[in-house]
């Protein structure tokens, strides 16, 4: 599946100084966790959420079936791709 954008919600900021901070999402899904993790899946939230290096998504996957947490780090923003590790 896709990421649902109304289910990524930010909940924390922290500011690093001169305007450079870093955000909390929390983001909940029936997507497995190796679709969430693989590339471009987050590729939406660049924009629409401002996603940044540096940004934490904490998320529940599976939750449909056997839930699992995952947390995740955006590692990297070229253009529209945002990529995450665990």
């Amino acid at each position: 599946m896709a990421l649902n954008i109304k289910a990524l919600s930010r909940f924390a900021t922290s500011d690093r100084g001169s305007r450079n901070q870093s955000n909390a999402y929390v983001y909940s899904t029936t997507d497995a966790a190796a679709t969430v993790t693989a590339a471009g899946y987050f590729n939406d939230a660049r924009q629409k959420c401002n996603l940044k290096k540096g940004d934490r998504i904490f998320c529940s996957v599976a939750v449909d079936g056997a839930p699992a947490k995952l947390d995740l780090i955006v590692t990297d923003v070229s253009g529209n791709a945002v990529t995450v590790a665990s």
